[in-house]
């Protein structure tokens, strides 16, 4: 199968034999920090696949894609190590936007989101820690979803931030989203509707005007689908994105230190200088930061009365061009941007579904619909209900 657009890690060969269930003869593909049995999990560095090991089975969230019928084609690339959300890497290359010519593809499910914007697969895994399915998602123009933290075992998935990590998916089209999240998703959730909708004024005065208009176009399906629309200034959204750069920072050093300081790999300037900040956390930073995040918790989420959900831009605007983002404080300072359309759902813990919201011709942008803890089969639902039937413009 053609990787002109560099996606693609491995391919793999799929079972000869009819499959059944809910997915049955799905395709899909998994972010190289998911174990496959048999198959060296490198999480993007070249130098980390000996550190883990050769996993002997698959991960909870592979293997229960493949329980329900669905055929693992594919090993994609990753932002190294997860820890980015340009998608390029310096070991094994970076994946290719498929919409936009020498963009970025987002990171750090690169190679998935890039996989399914390609029409190699209609539907792939991805983790989310701060935007790592949603940001690739809204650069390269597919359907993503970050579910409620925890709701997605993370089991046999190379952590970054344990607290924030969570299974994510990216999709051709909504309802094969919703098809595969309801395998992954515990039957316990409950189905919830909702009926307005609040637009964060203060993130829409982080983007660009593209961005702006395509929030918009997003509100309007809503209203005609029956929500009713509120905009509001939360005013907590760089607190936010500060709360949890110092908290993932320090478990992420947390989980790699002992690997870092013994084994010195090879790490893209971009990742090393993470790291180098991260180490210099001191306790009284993470302390103020764990009282801060309960805080931040508290108000943020008392906007989710029942029935509610937060519509904000995915990315400040479309993909910056490859060369744009070359040095590590360019790709550092695209990092800081875009986390703070992402943190909110984050730090919440709150499930996202991500939408591509562009008119036709345009470069792809997404708008999230941030729903309350546990909301994730309804935010789906509405997700297909409502964005299934074609283009926006």
């Amino acid at each position: 199968m053609a990787n002109s657009c560099g996606a693609v890690l491995a391919w793999l060969e799929p079972p000869s034999e009819p499959s059944c269930g809910a997915l049955a003869g799905l395709d899909f593909a998994v972010k190289d920090v998911f174990d496959v049995a048999g198959l060296p999990t490198q999480a993007g560095n070249p130098d980390f696949g000996r550190r883990w090991g050769v996993p002997q089975r698959d991960a909870w969230a592979v293997a229960r894609l493949r329980q329900a019928g669905a055929r693992l084609v594919a090993k994609t690339h990753t932002h190294e190590l997860a820890y980015g959300v340009t998608g390029l890497n310096p070991h094994f290359g970076t994946p290719q936007n498929p919409r936009v010519p020498g963009g970025i593809p987002g990171g750090s499910s690169s190679g998935s989101a890039v996989a399914v914007a390609a029409g190699l697969v209609p539907v792939a895994l991805g983790t989310d820690t701060a935007g790592s399915v949603r940001i690739p998602a809204s650069l390269c123009g597919v359907f993503a979803y970050r579910p409620t933290h925890g709701a997605i075992p993370t089991q046999g998935v190379v952590p970054l931030a344990p607290s924030y990590d969570t299974v994510g998916l990216l999709a051709a089209e909504p309802g094969v989203m919703e098809r595969c999240a309801r395998v992954l998703l515990s039957e316990a959730l409950p189905g919830v509707s909702f009926e307005r909708a609040i637009i964060l004024r203060d993130a829409l005065e982080l983007c660009t005007p593209e961005a702006q208009a395509a929030v918009e176009r997003v509100a309007l399906r809503l209203e005609s689908s029956g929500l009713e629309l509120e905009e509001r200034s939360l005013g907590l959204l760089e607190e936010a994105r500060e709360v949890q750069r110092v908290l993932q920072g320090a478990q992420a050093w947390g989980f790699h230190q002992e690997w870092l300081e013994t084994a010195q790999p090879r790490l893209g300037e971009d990742v090393r200088r993470l790291f180098e900040m991260a180490s210099r956390f001191t306790p009284g930073e993470i302390g103020r930061a764990l009282g801060e995040q309960v805080r931040l918790r508290a108000e943020m989420g008392a906007w989710f009365l029942p029935g509610t959900l937060v519509l904000l831009p995915a990315t400040p605007g479309s993909a910056p061009l490859v060369s744009e983002l070359q040095e590590a404080e360019a790709a550092l300072a695209f990092r800081w941007r875009a986390l703070s359309l992402t943190c909110y759902a984050s730090v919440l813990g709150t499930p996202v579904v991500s939408l591509p919201a562009e008119l036709p011709g345009e470069k792809p942008i997404g708008v999230q619909l941030v729903g309350p803890w546990g909301s994730d089969v309804g935010l789906l639902h509405l997700a297909q209900r409502a964005f299934g039937l074609g283009p926006l413009g």
